[in-house]
């Protein structure tokens, strides 16, 4: 199988500077993980490396798509797979950077899905009531479940025909299949430092004119997929006056601090992954991964 790297954690926990790091003494290109990072203009709110912090690293399927645009994981998945395949031929080890663990599973994964029309996709959940329907949703991305209320059955059908396209259920027994040979690799954190570290990664977001980008792109010019994106959907709230100022900057810390606890909780289910604290500092993260990439490569020198 083809080997690819794999450098996830919870979001504000130090992935770029980590993968920046390994890319460059790899020779090797970065792969964007990240859901929303594929959007163009969405910089601030991403958190999206600037091109200073990219020091010459060339990163792929990152900055791309108009945010008016919609995309599924099953696009991402072709997408990303399309990149590993010419990074390989390349000789280069591709290395996946993000923390949007469906997004990331679906590739390294043995995730298949189906394309099927929307009326269908309706019509053949008619029989569920609202908690089982949710479920469903759940089932598929427990992220996504959770932004959006079991009664509000048209997102839901919504949220479950974007984002599935659809799973086939016939493999879910295969989901956890490896398509390639993956070192995973995930930054960890106490839940403190972590929670400090994502208020003050807020607070610099709006410092460095969140709201402006938000009004730069058009609050209308946002599709099913991108405004749901935590940063934008609080600030858009905050511009159509449906909140005040300080409940969008409470709302943005509280629910990227729960978008942290769900990334743990997806990746602590795979036993695969090779967890590293940072709290004891960036040398001894840097030398952790080294040392796991060098043995996961069984060459040289890294």
């Amino acid at each position: 199988m083809k080997k690819v790297i794999v450098i996830t954690g919870p979001t504000a926990v130090g992935k770029t500077k980590l993968s920046i790091e390994i890319a460059k003494r790899l020779q090797t290109d970065i792969i964007n993980g990240d859901a929303y990072q594929i959007y163009q203009k969405m910089n601030i709110g991403t958190a999206k490396p600037t091109d200073d912090e990219k020091q010459g690293v060339t990163h792929h399927y990152m900055d791309f798509l108009d945010s008016s645009k919609t995309y599924s994981i099953a696009e991402f998945q072709k997408g990303v797979r399309e990149c590993i395949d010419d990074l390989t031929s390349k000789n280069k080890v591709p290395l996946i950077v993000g923390g949007s663990g469906l997004y990331i599973d679906s590739v390294i994964k043995n995730y298949q899905f189906l394309e099927e029309k929307r009326s269908n996709e309706q019509s053949k959940y008619d029989s569920l009531t609202n908690e089982e329907l949710h479920q469903v949703l759940a089932n598929l991305d427990p992220d996504k479940a959770s932004e959006i209320h079991p009664n509000n059955r048209k997102r839901v059908l919504r949220a479950i025909e974007l984002i599935s396209s659809n799973v086939d259920n016939t493999s879910r027994s295969k989901k956890n299949e490896l398509v390639y040979d993956a070192l995973i690799i995930f930054l960890n954190d106490n839940r403190e430092s972590l929670y400090d570290r994502i208020n003050k990664r807020v607070d610099k977001m709006l410092a460095d004119g969140l709201i402006e980008e938000v009004k730069n792109i058009g609050i209308n010019n946002y599709s099913m997929t991108s405004k749901v994106a935590i940063g934008y959907k609080e600030v858009i709230q905050y511009l159509n006056n449906e909140i005040d100022y300080n409940e969008m900057v409470e709302l943005i810390k509280k629910n990227s601090r729960h978008y942290a606890k769900r990334q743990f909780t997806w990746f602590n289910r795979n036993e695969n992954i090779h967890w590293i604290d940072v709290e004891n500092g960036y040398d001894e993260v840097l030398f952790k991964s080294k040392k796991l990439v060098k043995d996961f490569l069984t060459k040289g020198e890294l």
